[in-house]
Order: C-alpha cells, then sequence, then structure tokens
C-alpha cells in the first residue's frame, strides 16, 4: 500500500443531523488522518488534530458543509491543545467525547472555549448526571445514545436534560419506532442509519417515471443507437426537458445551445446518458419523502467516490469505473425507491461482475461498494476501512473531498 505523500492528506466522513420537520440541519464531519498509526497514542492524537485544523483552513470547510453548521468530534487530547483554537467557532460544534475526564482542566477549558464563542456539544450522554453536571452547565446541546439507555430510564434522562434548557439530540435512530417515540418525547434533532434504510419508503407503489427511466437505461446499457434512445425519451417531457438542460450544462457541443433531445443525446453520448438515468431513477424520490434528499446525496457521493477509486486502482482486477459508478448508486435502490437490489437488477443488461458486487459483495467492485459503506460508520478504524483496497492514500484523501462537493452540486442541479 502507498503511504501518502502530503502530512496533510484525511478522510472526511459526513453524516447527516436531521430536525424535527426532517430537513438537513448540520452534518458531523469524521476526520481520519491517512498516516499510519504509531506506538505513541498521545502524539498521533495529536498530529490528526493538526491534520485536522489544516485540512479546515485550507477553504474546504465551507464548501463541505454546504452553508450548514459541522459537528467535529473532540477528545481529551485534542480539547486541551492550543490549535484547537483555530476552528472556526461560527462554523463549528465542538462535539466533547465521552471519553473526555471530567476534572478541573477540561472544565476549565470548556469554559475559555464557551467564553470565545464555540458552541459545545456533548457525545454519547447515557444518564449519570452526577458525573457530568460541571460540562451540562457549559454545553448547549446534548447527545442521547438512545441504544444504550434502558427504556424506562430514557424519558427520566430526557426531563432532566429538559429542565436544564438544553437542545437534545436522539443519536443511533434506527427505527421507524425510536422515531416516532424520541420525537413525541421532544428531542429537538436526531441522526443514525434509520434515514438510509428500506423502512422508510416501504409502502411506496410503483412509480411510472421509473419504470420509464428504468426501461431507456436498459437501451443504454444495451448499446441502442441514437434513435432508439431519442424514440425512448420523447414521450417524456419531464425527461426531456432535463436531458437538453443538463446537455447544456456539461456537454461538450459544437451547437452554441441545445436546443432538442436528439442534440442532447449526441452531446452527452452514452456514458454521460447513462449517469443522468442513473441519477434521475433515484432523485425521483426526493419529492416523496422528506428524508430522501440526503439519502439521494448519499447515493450519488458514493457513487462519484467509486468512480474515482477505480480510476486509482493500482493492483489486479481493476474496475470499470463507470460500473463503479453505476455499483454505488444501484446499492442504496432500497431506501431511495422501496425496491430490493435484486428486484432492481432484473431485466437490466448487466456485467456479473456487477451483480456480484451487488447481491453478494463480491470482486473488485464489492471491495470498493464495502469501503465506500465503511466511510459512513464514525466507529470503523482507518485499518479496517482501507483494508487491502489498492489505491493510494492520498488518492483515497482527495477522491472523497472531490465526491462530496460533486454530490453537493448534483443533488442541487436535480432537487
Amino acid at each position: 500500500m502507498t503511504l501518502p505523500r502530503s502530512p496533510h492528506d484525511v478522510l472526511i466522513g459526513r453524516q447527516s443531523i436531521f430536525g424535527r420537520d426532517g430537513s438537513v440541519v448540520a452534518y458531523e464531519l469524521l476526520f481520519r488522518n491517512t498516516r499510519k498509526n504509531v506506538a505513541r497514542v498521545s502524539d498521533d492524537t495529536r498530529a490528526t488534530a493538526r491534520v485536522i485544523v489544516d485540512t479546515l483552513m485550507e477553504g474546504r470547510l465551507g464548501k463541505i458543509l454546504g452553508g450548514k453548521r459541522g459537528f467535529v468530534n473532540i477528545g481529551p487530547d485534542f480539547l486541551l491543545e492550543d490549535a484547537l483554537f483555530l476552528l472556526p467557532p461560527r462554523d463549528l460544534v465542538l462535539e466533547i467525547l465521552e471519553t473526555v475526564p471530567v476534572n478541573d482542566a477540561t472544565v476549565s477549558r470548556c469554559r475559555e472555549l464557551k467564553s470565545r464563542g464555540y458552541t459545545l456539544a456533548l457525545d454519547d450522554y447515557v444518564g449519570s448526571e452526577g458525573i457530568w453536571a460541571p460540562l451540562l452547565e457549559l454545553v448547549s446541546l446534548v447527545k442521547v445514545d438512545i441504544l444504550a439507555v434502558p427504556e424506562p430510564d430514557l424519558r427520566p434522562v430526557v426531563r432532566n436534560l429538559h429542565a436544564r434548557k438544553l437542545s437534545l439530540l436522539a443519536e443511533k435512530v434506527e427505527t421507524t419506532d425510536q422515531l416516532a417515540r424520541t420525537m413525541e418525547m421532544g428531542f429537538d434533532y436526531f441522526q443514525g442509519f434509520f434515514f438510509a434504510r428500506p423502512v422508510i419508503l416501504a409502502s411506496r407503489k410503483v412509480d411510472p417515471l421509473r419504470q420509464a427511466v428504468t426501461g431507456i437505461l436498459s437501451r443504454v446499457l444495451a448499446d441502442a443507437g441514437p434513435d432508439e434512445i431519442v424514440g425512448a425519451i420523447r414521450p417524456h417531457i419531464d425527461l426531456s426537458a432535463s436531458l437538453i438542460r443538463i446537455a447544456n450544462v456539461v456537454g461538450r457541443s459544437p451547437f452554441h445551445s441545445v436546443t432538442d433531445i436528439r442534440q442532447a443525446v449526441l452531446t452527452m453520448g452514452l456514458d454521460q446518458i447513462r449517469r443522468w438515468l442513473e441519477i434521475i431513477l433515484f432523485s425521483s424520490s426526493i419529492s416523496d419523502n422528506r428524508y430522501a434528499r440526503p439519502v439521494l446525496q448519499m447515493a450519488v457521493t458514493r457513487s462519484r467516490l467509486m468512480e474515482l477509486l477505480a480510476q486509482g486502482w493500482t493492483g489486479p482486477g481493476k474496475p470499470d469505473p463507470e460500473e463503479a459508478f453505476l455499483v454505488g448508486m444501484f446499492s442504496l435502490s432500497e431506501p431511495l425507491l422501496g425496491v430490493t437490489i435484486p428486484a432492481m437488477l432484473e431485466g437490466l443488461p448487466l456485467r456479473e461482475e456487477v451483480r456480484k458486487a451487488l447481491l453478494r459483495g463480491e470482486g473488485s467492485l464489492g471491495t470498493l461498494l464495502s469501503f465506500a459503506g465503511s466511510l459512513d460508520h464514525s466507529g470503523d478504524s482507518l485499518e479496517h476501512i482501507l483494508g487491502d483496497i489498492p489505491v493510494p492514500l492520498e488518492t483515497v484523501a482527495s477522491a472523497q473531498t472531490q465526491s462530496l462537493l460533486w454530490g453537493d452540486d448534483i443533488v442541487r442541479m436535480f432537487s
């Protein structure tokens, strides 16, 4: 595995935080230093803190957050580092981890941070109000681990925190029932893998637009000619308008502007048409479910990341970048469309490598899919995430940032 050339390479994960109305109000940013761990854990933690600060100071933070606030995990070592004061207080919420000891030094530092305008949050709270009381006086928000608090104790925990006038975030929300209960208890914000699970759209009916797009996509995957593709798109006014609009944005046209479907098809070519159809297929869910937009964002970001990593693959079994993009999109078909992956694949002329990756996680495409999924799990270590993926670490770090920004742009375009 190739080691990074720059000490500033960092992997950035991003998890959505939702408000009560289902909108994304903030992102938790997950940073992982791409340098290998060293024996002196404290030194490594400080080095990671330095990398985080340097990355944020390069001007990418605003683009990554898209105008929203970011939550950043602050451990016991980073909390006491002076580099912490380089973080912009208007953009970031400092999330004090449960590993931070409550003592004079940490309480004093939190008091200083608050006086400097920082918003503080307490992470993974499970009760024990007496232990955390000094920090509860300083934080503005508490993230309650609803899976770690026994059911009979959760309401008293919420009641006690509300008495302190604190905002509450329910983390690790995984089911419809958990979301409903925490909303009823008065939680203000929500975070968890529920928002990318099939249960969200379990009652979705078959969408005529999805059927039309799937039919056109089948033709494109089978290398149909321009006339056949134009004929399949023409009956659908919304698809036609979208195609012409996208062709004028991303196409390389000899015309001054693209004004009809045939020009759009010829301008974009099969690869761009295929990508447009894949995104259209999934973006149609946005208007039907208030949690669909961040899942679409996850899908297009994952797809672009997998495509870029496939391009940077240095080992045997190099995956096809176009197929990597498709696998990334289709991997989230259930939460976005309410359609199982086997049903999604039915009737599509796809190579066996694509089917194996989506159905069983096999092959180089399956390796990429597993890697992309691991980046969304805050508890995964860097070694676990990287596994045996033969891509230079600096390429991984660059690809992740590019995919985050690209995903934001695409979702805005298709919303």
